[in-house]
């Protein structure tokens, strides 16, 4: 039977607890409570515990249990019991309204498939969830076929959740934090068009998509950025013809960086002559405005049927394995980026200028641009050249 001394030299304003522990050795711990009461509540707890050790029964759960109500008894408050799938559907709710409505789409399956992979654990206590179960979830996602890049973001996720729950009290540590990144060993470069590549593809193309390749080859803007392009964003005055836009995509919690790019020659004869509306806020390109960029329906599945129409082979830079994630190929609407950037490399325009055109430059640097004349910008999309045949 355990009982409550004080310090004998009186060091220490705390009660301790003389009990018996499991191997038979006796033992005085600080029960960290100067009332006897409490104290007798936590020393009845440390015997509990020993208790439940020497029959050879104890199980985590047990322990916490015990541990639970002793600190229920204490402080009077109830122990959250939280399960790591109760946590993660509150968690997932509150992302509603607080992250863009296409990555709250993109939470929903990581959250699914996390629960799936951890198993029995889901419907646990959520401080349950370990290391080594963060470490198989993610190892499944390599082994069923998805790229380094896309485990590495599912884990950022989860590790996101987990991050919240320790903020919030629920947990004291996050299981993620152990964890390192997979590194992209067979990660390969972007191709990129010829000017005569680029004009076989808008000749293969139709509608709006004439257009779009056009401005995605003379701006260097991504896809997403331009089927969004209202009219308001377009300015066709001979010597100030420009498009302007804020791009959505940026990496890490650089801001949004606003990119103006000059246009001339086969883009600018293109928007001057195609439909237009007198409302600024209609699309430029009414047929692809709404249609989302990946999918069966897709902006990036139509690019690569033109591109087959123009007798262009794709190429592979990762090939789809494992039966899941999906195969990268070499030429994409993205290279006309890089055959943007490429070609006003080769024409010897200067890297700041081009970090302009492509919003690469931090916004510090940008802030650095400001002084740049238009005129130099728009002399230096000129070295493009017209393509062949347009």
């Amino acid at each position: 039977m355990g009982s409550l001394v004080k310090d004998a030299r009186n060091r220490s304003q705390f009660w301790y607890c003389c009990f018996t522990t499991a191997d038979g050795r006796r033992l005085k711990k600080s029960t960290k409570e100067t009332d006897k009461r409490k104290a007798k509540i936590v020393c009845e707890g440390f015997e509990a515990l020993e208790a439940q050790a020497k029959h050879g029964s104890a199980t985590e759960e047990q322990f916490r249990r015990i541990t639970n109500e002793v600190l229920e008894r204490v402080t009077g408050k109830k122990v959250s019991s939280m399960t790591a799938r109760a946590w993660f559907e509150k968690w997932l709710k509150n992302q509603k309204g607080s992250v863009s409505e296409q990555t709250f789409v993109r939470y929903s399956p990581i959250v699914r498939l996390f629960l799936q992979s951890i198993g029995p654990a889901a419907d646990g206590r959520l401080e349950s969830v370990t290391s080594e179960h963060v470490r198989q979830f993610r190892d499944e996602l390599k082994d069923s076929g998805r790229s380094p890049k896309t485990v590495n973001l599912i884990g950022q996720v989860v590790k996101h959740a987990f991050a919240e729950a320790v903020r919030e009290g629920k947990i004291d540590r996050n299981p993620c934090d152990t964890l390192r990144r997979i590194l992209d060993r067979d990660k390969g470069e972007k191709g990129t068009f010829t000017p005569e590549e680029v004009a076989r593809l808008v000749e293969a193309a139709e509608g709006d998509w004439k257009g779009l390749i056009l401005a995605g080859y003379f701006t260097g803007a991504r896809v997403s950025d331009l089927a969004q392009l209202k009219w308001s964003n377009v300015d066709l005055e001979e010597k100030t013809a420009s498009i302007s836009f804020v791009q959505q995509k940026v990496k890490g919690k650089s801001k949004k960086a606003k990119v103006r790019v000059p246009i001339y020659g086969d883009l600018l004869e293109y928007l001057i002559n195609c439909p237009s509306s007198d409302h600024a806020s209609d699309p430029v390109f009414p047929e692809l405005h709404d249609k989302p960029t990946g999918g069966e329906k897709g902006l990036s599945t139509g690019f690569r049927r033109i591109m087959e129409r123009a007798g262009i082979d794709p190429g592979v830079i990762r090939q789809r394995g494992g039966g899941r994630g999906r195969s990268v190929a070499r030429l994409s609407f993205h290279s006309l980026r890089h055959s943007f950037n490429s070609a006003l490399a080769n024409a010897e325009v200067s890297q700041e200028v081009r970090m302009i055109f492509t919003g690469h430059s931090s916004v510090d640097q940008n802030n650095d641009y400001t002084h740049m004349q238009f005129e130099k910008l728009r002399s230096a999309v000129m070295k493009l050249g017209s393509l062949p045949g347009i």
